[in-house]
């Protein structure tokens, strides 16, 4: 039985699991970060399409049931913990993938982010916040979230899985999305994230209010270097010219 306040909403439809493990174009050759494997439904399609499986479960369970499942495998190895906590570089994987409780989306975007082995993942998630994720400027949905994932990597939805699929069902549909990670410049990115804060602290305000707020006169250095209008807002600004901003401060503050 799902427990919900570990977020559990069990996929169990192999013609989508299969589209999960397409979609991540795995060879046998790679090593792959499972997040959630819950009843091994997805692990069952892995084993098959990869070289080694690392599966992580947090309910006590599922660990034991998996643990049973899984004893005569040798390409498989259940880890017993807190996502969250796992130290990721420490195991020799590139890839990641699951489907993830709604409640910690985001901090498991960062986690893997921050894993300097990790290459590329593939989560589902909640269809609102993928379509946060992968906003472009001007939309609604477009804020620091949408910001951030794009500086360090290029997401991008491959398709939609409606919550009739899962048992229980969600609230809402899911979509997954797969996370090709950028080769980025982090203290460059870091900078930029920190203006991206204070872009983004008084929507209501103008982006040039905000910007002069921490950063004074050197706020007309950046709308004259990239030619803006001083009555734009936070979110009529793109990834690439956050970007140019964060460059501007690390050459001249």
């Amino acid at each position: 039985m799902a427990k919900r306040k570990l977020g559990q909403h069990f996929l169990f439809d192999k013609n989508i699991l299969r589209k999960l493990v397409n979609e991540m174009e795995l060879t046998k050759r790679d090593n792959v970060l499972e997040i959630g494997a819950g009843r091994g439904t997805l692990t069952d399609i892995l084993i098959t399409s990869c070289k080694k499986v690392f599966a992580v479960e947090i309910d006590r369970w599922l660990v034991d049931f998996l643990k049973e499942k899984y004893k005569n495998f040798k390409n498989v190895e259940i880890i017993d913990i807190d996502i969250l906590k796992l130290e990721i570089e420490e195991l020799p994987v590139s890839i990641a993938m699951g489907n993830i409780p709604y409640y910690i989306t985001t901090p498991i975007i960062f986690k893997l982010i921050e894993a300097e082995n990790i290459k590329k993942f593939g989560l589902l998630m909640q269809k609102e916040v993928a379509e946060r994720i992968v906003s472009k400027k001007g939309s609604k949905s477009y804020g620091i979230l949408s910001i951030s994932a794009q500086l360090y990597t290029t997401p991008e939805i491959r398709f939609i899985v409606k919550k009739q699929c899962f048992s229980p069902p969600p609230v809402v549909d899911s979509a997954f999305v797969v996370f090709e990670k950028k080769d980025v410049d982090k203290k460059l990115v870091e900078r930029t994230l920190e203006l991206v804060n204070i872009a983004f602290s008084m929507r209501r305000k103008t982006l040039y209010n905000n910007l002069k707020r921490a950063y004074g006169d050197f706020t007309d250095k950046f709308f004259d270097e990239i030619k803006m209008d001083k009555k734009i807002r936070a979110e009529e600004i793109s990834v690439e010219e956050y970007l140019r901003m964060g460059e501007l401060l690390t050459k001249n503050l």
